[in-house]
Formats: structure tokens, sequence, C-alpha cells
């Protein structure tokens, strides 16, 4: 979808508004929007918020859109396999070389033997702008041994924006 009117207001209200139903579904309209896959992944993994933030706002909403978009396709939700390790400034606020410098170091895999057993990974995340933060999480995916680790996010910014 396009970040504009009415999905940025929605993502807005899931993500600061602590409003979890409507993180879940717009992981239901995901899931009703997204693209067919070729295979259905062996984990879907959402990008991890550092612990503090996810405290303070209650949720991550990436896990929630993405627990939405599993309970529509029945694949197997993953929060198990990555973490954000580093807390991060807001990615909003910064160009896209501060953007991939704000992530470096940010992610690990805390349960590669898991890892290990997931040949095609699925990424989610709320916004892709510049893709630097599926970027970051993908590789170290992939470094710990993950065959293929594909992207979806809910929206995409517009062009001007990344």
């Amino acid at each position: 979808l396009r970040y504009e009117y009415p999905v940025d207001r929605l993502v807005a209200a899931a993500k600061f508004g602590r409003q979890l139903p409507v993180a879940r579904g717009l992981g239901q309209l995901l899931a009703a929007a997204m693209p067919a896959l070729s295979l259905p992944p062996d984990a879907v993994v959402p990008v991890p918020l550092h612990w503090r933030r996810e405290a303070d706002r209650g949720f991550n909403q990436a896990e929630e859109i993405a627990r939405g978009l599993c309970d529509d396709r029945n694949w197997p939700l993953r929060v198990d396999l990555c973490r954000r390790v580093r807390p991060t400034p807001e990615q909003s606020a910064l160009g896209a070389a501060g953007r991939r410098e704000n992530l470096r170091g940010a992610f690990a895999v805390v349960n590669p033997r898991a890892l290990a057993r997931c040949r095609h990974v699925l990424l989610v995340d709320d916004v892709l702008t510049t893709g630097a933060t599926m970027g970051a999480c993908a590789i170290v995916l992939r470094d710990a041994g993950a065959e293929a680790v594909h992207g979806l996010a809910l929206a995409r910014s517009r062009p001007d924006l990344a």
C-alpha cells in the first residue's frame, strides 16, 4: 500500500496510539493486498523493536501486523529468532545514509539453531522508506544461516521521502 491517507493515519494510530486491534487489522489488510508467494515462509519474523521502545509503546507494531498476517495465512510467527540489541534513534528524522549508519549493529540472531531450520524467512515491517531497517535485519538473518530472506511491508513511503 502507499503510505498516505488513510494508511498513514492507521499506522500512526497503531504505532503511537497503542491501538493493538488496528495493528492486527493492518496485518489482515496486508494479507489481502500482498502478492502471491511462490513458497510459503518457514518463519515470519517481525522487525524487532528494542525492548525499551516496545515497553514505551506497549507492543511492537510490526509484530502485531505480522500476527494478523500469520493468523490469516496460517503461517508460523517467530518472534524468537531476531532481536534489536542496541537502542537506536527514530529513523523518521534521518536520511538514507543516516538510517543505514543508525542501524549498524542494531540486530542479532538469538536462536541460530531454530533459524537454521528455516529455509525461507519473511521479514515484516510497518513502513518501508529506504529499506535500511529491513536490509540490516535481513543481513543478520542471512549471515546466521537463513537461505532466503524476503521482506514485506504494509506500506511504502513516497520515493521523495526516501
